[in-house]
């Protein structure tokens, strides 16, 4: 089929005029996400669509996927595209974020040149937005969602060139809240509601539990790998093979100066798992916990495995204090960890009465069960 066929095809379906469209190819980039690389030039329109998959191909796509451009104007009739002439030119995709809503939602796109400041389109996305003029806001790059949530905070007064923005990213906004009080939300900011969305289920996998309530009975040895400088391991099973606990103590805890630490693996129904912690928070003011399929990438297409598990946080003077969340969820090449982004603040954690962090020690558990 001619491409000039298809863009027919398409103006009868949604009732955009051939003359008002214009196509990207999608390209997937080195973290595994899909984005608009670059628009077809008139030469490739001209082109058979089976021509166009050679094309889509060289960036890694089984199949030919595009994404159609349109500008719409007040009236929301179709305009000609804006003319992208130079590789200056950036192609940016906006999402506005409301706190006190908890939604996130698409506003448009809009071109850029590659020298100019964040702080240049303010004006505009507070339009997009229905703010007022004088209404501060943040901006956030939304990185990538899966198989982890990266979202950062942008530095308005760099470049976009500087601030490593290309065709085809993600720009989320929101209202500032330099000057409030955040509890009144629970996701105050885009990265903590992303957070949120990636990881969320049903409220009822998501409890506290005495550590009383998980089988310890008959804990034989079971062999993990051995621990670095940074913590000590151990790992117990139950009677059942497929159960079992891990223990993790993470030394030297308070001076810690990595984003994120990973405990040595441990062997659990067939699985390699490892506990994923960030100590001073997952774009989130706690202690962030998950748990973590330690061989994902090397699993057959189309694993998956679905388990129940907890984690804690010891109590290492009482015992009492022990804090221990239980979720559930089917692991998989996409959502490859799963667990607690808003685990335990800082002022819990290193409450002197609650023996959470101990000789600057934090002893956490993991218990996993397979149905």
């Amino acid at each position: 089929m001619p491409f000039t066929q298809l863009k027919e095809e398409v103006a009868k379906a949604f009732g955009i005029p051939v003359q008002f469209q214009r196509y990207w190819i999608w390209a997937k980039r080195q973290n595994h996400t899909y984005r608009p690389d670059r628009a077809l030039t008139a030469q490739e329109e001209i082109q058979p669509v089976g021509e166009l998959r050679e094309v889509s191909n060289k960036w890694n796509n089984d199949e030919l996927k595009l994404f159609l451009e349109v500008e719409l104007c007040l009236d929301l009739q179709p305009l000609h595209p804006p003319g992208k002439t130079t590789r200056e030119e950036i192609l940016l995709f906006l999402k506005l974020y409301d706190p006190l809503k908890e939604t996130i939602r698409y506003v448009g796109h809009l071109f850029v040149q590659g020298s100019g400041k964040p702080l240049e389109i303010k004006t505009k996305l507070k339009e997009l937005a229905g703010f007022s003029p004088d209404e501060e806001i943040e901006l956030f790059e939304e990185i990538k969602f899966d198989p982890s949530v990266m979202c950062e905070k942008i530095d308005s007064m760099l470049s976009f060139c500087e601030c490593q923005l290309v065709d085809g990213d993600i720009i989320c906004f929101q209202k500032s809240l330099r000057n409030q009080c955040t509890e009144q939300y629970r996701f105050p900011e885009v990265p903590s509601f992303l957070e949120y969305m990636h990881n969320r289920q049903p409220k009822e996998h998501e409890m506290l539990v005495p550590s009383s309530d998980f089988p310890t009975k008959k804990p034989q040895p079971v062999k993990v790998a051995t621990a670095d400088t940074s913590s000590t391991v151990n790992a117990q099973a139950v009677d059942d093979p497929a159960s079992a606990r891990f223990t993790w103590t993470v030394e030297k805890f308070s001076r810690l100066n990595v984003k994120k630490l990973y405990s040595d693996p441990f062997t659990v129904g067939g699985f390699k798992w490892r506990i994923l912690i960030f100590p001073k928070g997952n774009n989130a003011d706690h202690l962030s916990m998950y748990l973590d399929v330690a061989d994902a990438a090397t699993l057959p297409y189309g694993w998956s495995r679905f388990a129940r598990f907890s984690l804690a946080v010891v109590d290492q003077i009482h015992g009492k204090f022990t804090l221990r969340k239980v979720t559930q969820h089917l692991f998989t090449a996409k959502e490859s960890d799963w667990g607690f982004t808003t685990f335990l603040p800082p002022t819990e954690l290193n409450d002197p009465g609650k023996g959470f962090l101990v000789d600057d020690k934090v002893i956490i558990e993991a218990d996993i069960y397979f149905s």
